[in-house]
């Protein structure tokens, strides 16, 4: 149980977030965006949708035309910024981590691709390491049967925040930017985790480079 001191600390945050999705609105409506693969994405079918932490601001404000749909989210008080942002954008958010060994996290989230939600999240997050993809996506998409697919994304002029874990990637306003939705994968029952989840690395990574080639056309 949260203290009087831990609940206005997450309420600070909670406000930081509210004040980050105003920006974010005004931030996408200057950039120009190019997609590449968006017909792939069936708001019927509910899918595990996988990205670099580094490369998140994409599938946060993305996928406006779904309707159900969760996040996981670090439970740190710097979490609570990310779930407010993504409450403003319609997602319900799963405080916890991807790790096999975060038990309630997966059962939590198994639970809602069953019922239906399409599920996104970082495939390295929510706090690292980076660029190594969690084998509890994998564990999950056995149990469910759903399928994961890669998100790519690029921006032209960026800053770089290069103290984080993630060296997370923020947009200029004004620049060009590039979204790619990969081809999905199915996770058949009893497959070696090791490897499908460096499958997802490399189909993120693939994602990640047709993104900024598509900057180049």
């Amino acid at each position: 149980m949260k203290t009087d001191i831990e609940n206005r600390a997450y309420l600070k945050y909670r406000r930081y977030g509210n004040f980050i999705y105003r920006v974010l609105k005004f931030l996408m409506m200057t950039l120009d965006i190019r997609i590449q693969g968006m017909e792939k994405i069936n708001i019927n079918e509910n899918c595990i949708y996988v990205f670099w932490h580094q490369k998140l601001f994409f599938p946060t404000v993305g996928f406006t035309d779904i309707k159900k749909k969760v996040a996981l989210v670090s439970p740190s008080k710097d979490g609570e910024i990310m779930a407010a942002v993504l409450k403003k954008y319609g997602y319900e958010a799963i405080r916890g981590s991807s790790n096999e060994k975060n038990i309630q996290s997966l059962i939590r989230m198994i639970k809602k691709l069953r019922q239906g939600y399409h599920l996104g999240l970082a495939a390295d997050g929510p706090q690292g390491p980076i660029f190594r993809v969690k084998p509890g996506i994998v564990f999950m998409a056995m149990k469910t049967g759903k399928k994961i697919v890669p998100i790519g994304g690029a921006f032209k002029h960026k800053y770089i925040f290069k103290k984080a874990w993630d060296r997370f990637h923020f947009p200029y306003p004004f620049t060009r930017a590039a979204v790619v939705v990969g081809d999905a994968l199915t996770v058949p029952p009893g497959s070696d985790m090791e490897i499908y989840s460096e499958l997802i690395n490399q189909e993120i990574n693939r994602a990640d480079q047709m993104a900024e080639a598509l900057l180049k056309l």
